[in-house]
């Protein structure tokens, strides 16, 4: 690995030090990640750690195609790989191609790789026992041959990878708290919640509503109290990160 590589690596944390969504988490893959790590597909997963491994709740794709993910799931409709599965029996980073298959590659599940076009894999994981969670990310689509530099490369992305990823689904999850505050919201409270992120005074509310100021104060400090906020400064601020960042529904959660 030349120096000039082992720059751009180490280089990686500083760069993803403002990535907070998902949506930037994905352009800074695709912007940074990909210059020092060709491919074209990338998979990235979030689980809790368990007795048998991890447990994945969230997948970010990018630019992953359509479909082939619910082709994963196993009967219980959790995602399954043998990918995933070699990793978790050796800890190391896992190299695939289709044209060179390993001899116990299940036939189906390689038959939709290949129909799928991801041409090769090249995995990676981290277990952390701190956070008690577990990242795993799958590149795809890479050009050459796969070998060693690859594995070593996977070992110094992935851990700033997991960094980002967790710090992301972390606020996904804070998010999800704050959507379930919002929905414990009066019709009259999210009406004046929008009122003032749009920037309406209270007199202007008090207008647009049909009710006395005082009345607006009221629902004002009902609406902080009810969404943990302490300022229409940062009710505005909560209610676009909510926006920009939808909570996900239920079970494993494709982001």
């Amino acid at each position: 690995m030349s120096r000039a590589q082992v720059a751009a690596f180490d280089a990686l944390s500083a760069e993803a030090a403002g990535v907070t969504t998902i949506d930037e988490y994905k352009a800074w893959t695709r912007r940074k990640i990909r210059p020092v790590f060709p491919h074209k597909v990338l998979i990235s997963g979030y689980g809790h750690l368990h007795a048998g491994g991890v447990a994945i709740d969230y997948l970010v794709t990018v630019d992953f195609p359509p479909g082939y993910l619910q082709r994963l799931r196993n009967r219980a409709g959790a995602i399954d790989t043998p990918i995933l599965r070699r990793w978790l029996a050796t800890r190391e980073p896992q190299l695939f191609e289709s044209d060179r298959p390993w001899p116990d590659a299940p036939a189906a599940w390689l038959g939709s790789f290949r129909e799928s076009g991801l041409k090769n894999i090249a995995a990676h994981a981290v277990t952390d026992t701190e956070r008690c969670v577990g990242t795993y990310h799958s590149f795809h689509r890479i050009p050459g041959r796969l070998g060693a530099a690859h594995a070593e490369a996977l070992k110094r992305i992935v851990p700033v990878m997991h960094e980002v990823l967790c710090r992301v689904i972390e606020l996904v999850r804070v998010d999800r708290k704050f959507a379930m505050r919002l929905a414990g919201l009066s019709s009259r409270e999210r009406e004046m919640a929008q009122w003032v992120r749009a920037g309406k005074t209270n007199s202007e509310i008090a207008a647009l509503s049909g009710v006395s100021e005082n009345t607006v104060k009221h629902h004002l400090t009902k609406i902080f109290g009810k969404l943990a906020v302490e300022s229409r400064m940062q009710l505005v601020q909560r209610l676009a990160e909510h926006d920009a960042n939808a909570a996900p529904g239920s079970g494993t959660k494709i982001l």
